[in-house]
């Protein structure tokens, strides 16, 4: 990913966890879209292991709400990364008003 002005490249992996990123040398801001509907799938990944040490290993409701955290935090990393290596997002540009 390159800037549109300056021609600086932006790491790939900033976007994944970031979704905004201002370019360092002519200060452009960008933002990145995902296509819809995929934030549902690290929700549906990360709620299995929680809702099973809730109800099956008797752990607390804090614990099972931790550790879905946790997984869903890596696994949407994760999978931001992957949408950007398979080239399916959008890099919009944001003007500052």
């Amino acid at each position: 990913m390159r800037c549109r002005y300056c021609d600086y490249e932006f790491k790939d992996a900033s976007f994944a966890y970031k979704g905004r990123q201002e370019c360092p040398e002519c200060h452009t801001v960008y933002q990145i879209h995902f296509p819809s509907g995929v934030g549902f799938i690290p929700i549906i990944i990360a709620f299995i292991p929680a809702l099973y040490m809730v109800t099956t290993l008797k752990y607390q409701f804090m614990v099972g709400l931790a550790v879905f955290i946790l997984f869903y935090w890596s696994i949407d990393i994760i999978m931001n990364i992957l949408l950007i290596y398979f080239d399916q997002y959008e890099l919009e540009e944001i003007h500052d008003e």
